[in-house]
């Protein structure tokens, strides 16, 4: 007689292949721990890459600045004044003293940080003293809004960086910032650094600040709510582990390409532990969902199977979205799609090896009852959206057209001001130093003569004057500094005396043109003469470097031609660091919104092969691109300006949007399989679909959000306005997407644009 097999009871200790796997990879996480936390920090210690080094050295305005750099002077500058900063001070002369020289700080290599460090005190002695010999009330007016201040007393020390003092900017900056407080002012308070550098330091500094003031509070968060979610402080603690180790493993991907961090990278960590703890919240509703439907040993085998599709869809399109940012000319935007697609597919990779396994020996009974009850709170929403599908598929498309209308007028700011709160210490600075001496921003015109052209020095002069007097009208213009700054005007008249005075000019002129050399005013390269004229604007004006550079190019391009430039070797130049940076982070923000365009059409594309048809798979789009349009277009019509880290909301929203479709709409095709091979599924039979997709998928997803959604949230408090932007934002779009998953999506399926749906609830067997 046979004997029957014994069930297996919920204690026995059954070593199912699953768990042996899962062990596995935990055992394996666990020995490769401390090489992932030495690649993270080796990629966290290092100082970020700076715009400059984001575009390829092909980029046009690259182009340009790296001409002007190697033939005057580096753009990236600290300007460094305090109260007592004044002509004459002893503390100037202690500082470069130790700044310059044999004591000057280098690196490893023995290249020195700074090069031609200039000074208010310096420059006048040079306007003063042979061969210009210009009178010392002439020559502090022509400085003041420079080098000097309006009073005529205060001055500054203007430090340029050579590429060896920018790859450590970190250690330069403070270098200068602990030499100033032992050789100038003692106080930390009085000490004021601005400058390009200053601005790379300083949003170094507060986003690696606010990920680390932040990430444990929103960690700790992330991990409680998931806790509160699953029911298991177990089953929590091991999805956020998991989570976080993917987040490791990407450092540790970054490590190994040999890639640095970025502003635009460094929100990868949270979208990988974002999309990894709702990626372990909804396998786990799969797994759940599997020991409803039969007994415990196969738990595994059988979540996997309904699971493994919409899980590696969800994933697998979010990662091809960030895949597509590879086409960018722009090393961030490339880097972060990379890594974060990589990571993506990491942690299901990672979900999928343990977790099975971990819950087929031991299930979460609390979530399991939980499940049943959230279930019947679930089924009034689902009732009553079944019941007016048609209303808020008339509502919701009511709202995306008119959001939409405003996204044209979408507004976008890279400026200084927009980045830091007016109490930060990078602002009160910059204001402290535009006040106490003038503008820093410099934008820079350049005279290229070649060595047959016919103009004579003389006339270079007056064009010089030219130029500086076109540019010195332009609305935010408060300085220029040029050839002509250093020497004396021009006799005016006629007549033999005239004529004498212009001789004596002109004989200053050929004398002076070495000193003008000297201060990279005037330069000879390569045959070629080429004279400087640079212009003073204010960072904090608001004034949009892109448009002021072409403004620039408008008003002295006329000038050129008045001199047949052409025809006599003579061509101008355009550019400045602070503008070749807004062009920089100008393509940053285009190429994040096209490539966030080029994510939703090759995420539509595969909606449509999941989905087996064109009009299902747009209609299962529209839940997708519903939060963005929303959120953006509002943002349009209020005009707020808009900074990288809130263009980068769009792409992490529309994985976490994809992720919560392909799950529902997943548990709606097994729900819609008792639909007739013949013949159209009726209304009502989709609507019993909905609300069976309610019942299996709701609470996960609306978990899974609320998760995600606060705990990005608590990055909301950070004094870094990029960061606090983009947590609001983004917990914004979570919670539109949620709406738009769990309102618009079972809406539309349940209206006749369901309809679309039949072949895919079909064809499952």
């Amino acid at each position: 007689m046979a004997v029957p097999p014994k069930p297996v009871a919920h204690g026995d200790r059954h070593a199912c292949p699953y768990l042996i796997l899962s062990l596995a990879t935990l055992v394996t996480l666990a020995a490769a721990a401390p090489w992932i936390a030495r690649s993270a920090i080796a990629v966290l210690s290092v100082d970020a890459t700076t715009p400059i080094e984001w575009v390829p050295a092909t980029f046009p305005p690259r182009l340009a600045y790296d001409r002007f750099t190697a033939e005057f002077e580096s753009g990236d500058v600290i300007v460094a004044s305090w109260p007592g900063c004044t002509l004459g001070s002893p503390a100037i002369d202690r500082f470069l003293a130790v700044a310059t020289g044999s004591t000057a700080p280098c690196d490893a290599a023995g290249r020195p940080w700074f090069e031609g460090i200039a000074t208010g005190q310096t420059a006048l002695a040079r306007l003063t003293e042979p061969p210009l010999a210009l009178d010392r009330a002439l020559a502090l007016e022509r400085l003041r809004g420079v080098l000097i201040g309006p009073d005529g007393v205060t001055t500054c020390l203007v430090i340029p960086f050579t590429r060896a003092g920018l790859a450590d900017r970190r250690n330069a900056v403070a270098w200068i910032r602990d030499v100033l407080l032992k050789t100038a002012t003692p106080q930390e308070a009085d000490l004021h650094l601005a400058g390009p550098v200053i601005d790379n330091v300083a949003v170094d500094a507060a986003s690696t600040g606010s990920l680390n003031t932040f990430g444990g509070p929103a960690a700790a968060l992330i991990l409680a709510l998931t806790w509160w979610s699953l029911r298991s402080f177990r089953y929590a603690l091991l999805v956020f582990i998991l989570a976080l180790a993917c987040v490791g493993l990407s450092f540790t991907f970054i490590h190994a390409w040999g890639d640095r961090m970025n502003p635009v990278l460094i929100v990868m960590p949270l979208l990988v532990l974002t999309l990894g703890v709702s990626g372990g919240i909804h396998l786990v509703n799969y797994l759940v969902d599997a020991h409803e439907h039969g007994p415990r040993r196969g738990i595994a085998r059988r979540a996997i199977r309904v699971g493994w599709l919409p899980c590696a869809l969800s994933a697998g399109t979010t990662a091809v979205g960030l895949f597509s940012l590879l086409v960018s000319e722009l090393e961030p935007i490339r880097v972060f799609g990379f890594h974060a697609a990589l990571g993506v597919l990491t942690t299901l990779a990672i979900l999928f090896l343990v977790l099975p396994g971990i819950f087929e020996r031991w299930p979460i009974r609390r979530r399991i009852e939980r499940k049943e009850a959230a279930a019947q709170a679930d089924a009034p929403l689902a009732t009553q959206v079944t019941r007016r599908a048609g209303l808020i598929v008339v509502l919701a498309g009511f709202a995306m057209f008119c959001a939409g209308a405003g996204v044209p007028r979408i507004r976008t700011s890279v400026a200084i001001d927009t980045l830091f709160t007016r109490e930060s210490r990078v602002i009160r600075d910059y204001a402290w130093l535009e006040q106490a001496i003038g503008p820093l921003v410099p934008v820079e015109v350049v005279l290229r003569f070649t060595p047959e052209s016919s103009v004579r020095p003389a006339e270079r002069l007056d064009l010089v004057r030219e130029v500086g007097d076109v540019v010195g009208t332009l609305p935010g213009v408060t300085g220029v500094l040029s050839a002509a700054t250093f020497l004396p005007d021009e006799p005016a008249g006629s007549g033999i005396r005239a004529a004498a005075r212009k001789a004596i000019v002109a004989r200053k002129l050929e004398q002076g043109l070495a000193g003008l050399v000297d201060m990279r005013i005037v330069r000879e390269v390569a045959g070629e003469q080429l004279w400087r004229v640079t212009a003073r604007t204010s960072a904090l004006s608001g004034l949009d470097y892109g448009e002021f550079l072409e403004e620039v190019r408008r008003r002295v391009d006329p000038l050129i031609a008045a001199h047949d430039g052409a025809a006599r070797g003579l061509t101008g130049e355009y550019t400045g660091v602070m503008p070749l940076v807004n062009a920089i982070q100008k393509t940053l923000l285009h190429d994040l919104f096209s490539s966030f365009l080029s994510a939703c059409l090759v995420i539509t594309g595969v909606m449509m092969a999941a989905e087996r048809g064109v009009g299902a798979g747009l209609v299962a789009m529209i839940p997708n691109v519903f939060p963005m349009i929303l959120l953006f277009g509002l943002l349009g019509w209020t005009r707020l300006p808009l900074d990288i880290g809130s263009v980068m909301t769009a792409s992490i929203a529309l994985g976490m949007a994809v992720d919560g479709t392909f799950h529902f709409l997943t548990f709606f095709r097994r729900g819609s399989a008792i639909a007739p091979e013949s013949g159209a599924a009726t209304d009502g039979q989709r609507a019993a679909a909905v609300q069976s997709a309610f019942r299996h998928s709701a609470a996960a997803l609306a978990e899974s959000a609320i998760v995600c959604g606060l705990g990005i949230l608590v990055f909301a408090g950070s004094s870094f306005a990029p960061s606090r932007r983009f947590a609001w934002m983004l917990s914004l779009l979570v919670a539109a997407a949620l709406v738009g998953d769990l309102v618009v999506l079972p809406a539309l399926l349940a209206s006749p644009l369901g309809r679309f749906f039949r072949s895919a609830s079909r064809s499952r067997p």
